[in-house]
């Protein structure tokens, strides 16, 4: 017959045996809870920069004042947009809505309009549907990028662009006092910088467009434009402050970030909309700019 004391000793021994398979459950159970938690954030972290990082369109808006804009232009309305690389036609209408939406005096494409891929039939008939429908009071004028063949170029001109070639024009609005448009060819081997700043007046309100932003060291110095706008390097899609910035795209190295003043020059680098390196954003969500100008009060 057992004794009292071999008794406790087996009973002792059942509630350790409990306790350590209780111990087990819980490690297992915490094991199981933070590979599901870390299941979810993966999942979640490649749901964002595939999707809303990429599809879920901003609208930077920016005051700039400056005292050579011309009175009749006081309050100018500009949109800036780019680096469309279209394959996205959801994408398109929201650009397109939140285009027409603000009423812009001037509507400025900096480069980029088709991607890699051949631009089937209905999609060219869906794209030029949908950039119809920009309009812009003061007209609507484009540069070409480095993606931009002569299909591109038909488009833009088929849907009521005017194309900027290392050109200017002479914008007027109810007045004498015209503001400038400069246009820059990036593409070309040798930018003909005479030719697209004919006329030039430092006393005139200058707004140059071109896609490749490293560029601007090559002409603010000679011709420091009031306002640059370039499109190209999608902020380096893949943007994580002070750690990495995937910017390295040729002519997109040096100037990486949405904004810089050079001298008196007013200088911002557009996110995009498409892309066509990683296929993913973080940090660099598509966008457009929409600039208020006015005149010092």
């Amino acid at each position: 017959m057992n004794s009292r004391i071999e008794l406790n000793k087996d009973k002792q021994k059942d509630i350790d045996r409990e306790k350590q398979t209780e111990r087990v459950k819980k490690i297992v159970k915490r094991i199981v809870i933070s590979i599901i938690i870390i299941f979810l954030l993966v999942f979640f972290t490649f749901l964002y920069i595939t999707t809303i990082g990429t599809t879920s369109l901003i609208v930077n808006e920016e005051a700039i004042v400056n005292d050579k804009l011309p009175e009749s232009f006081s309050g100018l309305k500009v949109i800036q947009f780019g680096d469309l690389h279209y394959n996205n036609n959801d994408l398109l209408k929201d650009v397109v809505n939140a285009i027409t939406k603000r009423n812009p005096d001037l509507i400025l494409f900096t480069g980029d309009l088709l991607g890699d891929e051949d631009l089937t039939p209905g999609n060219r008939k869906k794209l030029v549907k949908e950039l119809k429908k920009l309009d812009a009071t003061l007209g609507k004028y484009a540069v070409l990028g480095e993606s931009d063949n002569d299909e591109a170029l038909s488009i833009l001109l088929d849907c009521g662009f005017t194309v900027l070639d290392d050109s200017n024009e002479l914008i007027y609005n109810e007045s004498n006092e015209p503001i400038m448009l400069v246009g820059l060819n990036t593409n070309n081997d040798v930018i003909n910088y005479d030719k697209a700043f004919t006329n030039y007046n430092e006393n005139t309100y200058t707004i140059t467009i071109f896609h490749k932003p490293d560029y601007i060291d090559e002409f603010v110095e000679i011709y420091p434009v009031d306002l640059a706008l370039a499109g190209h390097s999608h902020l380096g899609e893949i943007r994580i402050p002070y750690l990495l910035n995937l910017a390295n795209k040729d002519h997109a190295s040096k100037y990486i970030n949405p904004y810089y003043e050079i001298n008196n020059t007013k200088f911002y680098i557009t996110s995009g909309l498409g892309t066509d390196t990683y296929d993913v954003r973080i940090n660099a969500r598509p966008s457009i700019n929409f600039f208020r100008l006015r005149k010092t009060t």
